[in-house]
């Protein structure tokens, strides 16, 4: 269950940073009267996705280099590349997140440096979470939280019976093992990192709607974050894994 949840959180998340993307630059004419789906609107969004798959590659190597050869600072030069890249990654319209996505991927899978990378990035974790966290409940409007409370618990209501029904259909297709069929979806339910960075991505893009999505968004989150570790740590009991490692 554990090897489960680990792999598809993490193939789940490229899915979602390319779906964000797509959706923007399919929705986006419905906002804006000015913008036309075109060839060359989705042409763009092909090199944007693929360039950003290949700077993260190219990324990875060069962490990878790093972490053999030098490895001093690791913490200093993710601060670096984090805060700095992205704001060069926005500039020539590349997706930050997916370029980091991959980077991380190359590092762990194609290198030895895997457990240098992931030892660092936990230690700059708790600076970064600290900024991350504190501009996301900056942007939330009590005023707006109010009419959207009920929604937004109606919301997660459904997207976890969603994602149990669909996980256990899905397991069931793919004769899974049985642990997995039955507790495979209780890794699911969480939301953190990836959907308030989206969310932070997707308010920018449609400012209309920014202070009202962004407020929702994370309402939602903190409905799933609230029972969804209790579900992941009771499906761990149930499965037997709790306390393996």
């Amino acid at each position: 269950l554990t090897t489960f949840s680990i792999a598809f959180v993490m193939l789940s998340d490229v899915v979602c940073v390319v779906l964000a993307a797509l959706v923007i630059a399919l929705v986006r004419p419905l906002f804006d009267p000015g913008e036309a789906l075109s060839f060359e609107n989705l042409k763009h969004l092909g090199f944007e996705m693929v360039g950003s798959v290949a700077l993260g590659t190219c990324l990875g190597m060069a962490l990878a280099a790093y972490l053999k050869l030098i490895g001093r600072n690791r913490l200093l030069v993710l601060l670096l590349i984090g805060f700095g890249l992205s704001e060069l990654l926005r500039y020539i319209q590349f997706d930050a997140l997916l370029a980091f996505l991959v980077a991380g991927f190359f590092v762990r899978n194609f290198s030895q440096q895997g457990r240098k990378l992931l030892e660092a990035v936990q230690r700059t974790g708790a600076v970064v979470f600290v900024i991350f966290f504190a501009v996301a409940g900056a942007k939330v409007d009590l005023t707006i939280l109010k009419s959207v409370g009920l929604v937004a618990l109606a919301l997660s209501l459904v997207r976890g019976l969603t994602t149990v029904g669909a996980a256990r259909l899905a397991s069931k297709r793919a004769a899974d093992l049985p642990v997995i069929m039955k507790w495979g979806w209780s890794s699911l339910v969480s939301q953190a990192g990836l959907t308030i960075g989206l969310t932070m991505v997707l308010a920018r893009a449609f400012p209309g709607v920014g202070a009202e999505f962004t407020t929702l968004s994370i309402a939602c989150v903190t409905i799933n974050e609230v029972f969804g570790p209790i579900l992941f740590k009771l499906g761990l009991d149930r499965a037997g894994e709790s306390g393996k490692a």
